[in-house]
């Protein structure tokens, strides 16, 4: 049902597109027309010039701070696909382009993306090791009931301990 919907806007968002143009350019004339064509074109490849180093900054400062860089990234893509909507000619695609420029909106389309995309997520889990279907983990007494999930962590705000000096096969530091 998915890939009709999108083939159909496909076909039927340019055929639009066209006629709209067609329309506007019977109203205000040829020239007008085509500068305001260029005019969105020009600024959609300036939004994706601009926005492709911001967005690698951005991404880079959420790894340095020890944030998942999932915001930056999402806003980013977004801020790309209003810029080569800009690209594209028709004003159908400039009025989709121009609100995704707009911050709100922008992060509503993103959210509502994401929530679309996890609710039809496939996602298995599989464990390896021991056979952990046959012996459940054991719980200290006082746990409750809910799910022990077990695994390993490693503290990134300290350092690693330093091996010792007095080992054979180490030379000193």
């Amino acid at each position: 049902m998915l890939r009709l919907a999108v083939g159909l806007a496909f076909i039927v968002v340019p055929v639009l597109d066209l006629a709209l143009l067609i329309r506007i350019g019977q109203s205000i004339g040829f020239w007008p027309t085509l500068a305001l064509v260029l005019a969105t074109a020009l600024t959609g490849a300036l939004i994706i010039s601009r926005q492709s180093l911001s967005v690698l900054q951005r991404t880079l400062e959420a790894v340095a701070d020890g944030r998942p860089p999932v915001a930056p990234v999402l806003d980013g893509l977004f801020l790309l696909a209003a810029g080569a909507l800009l690209l594209i000619p028709g004003l159908m695609t400039d009025v989709a382009a121009l609100l995704l420029l707009i911050p709100p909106i922008r992060r509503a389309i993103a959210r509502s993306t994401v929530r679309w995309l996890l609710r039809r997520a496939d996602l298995n889990v599989e464990m390896h090791g021991t056979d952990q279907a046959a012996q459940p983990p054991r719980r200290p007494p006082g746990m409750g009931d809910g799910p022990v999930i077990e695994g390993e962590f490693e503290r990134m705000d300290e350092d690693p301990p330093r091996p010792r000096r007095n080992s054979r096969h180490m030379p000193p530091p």
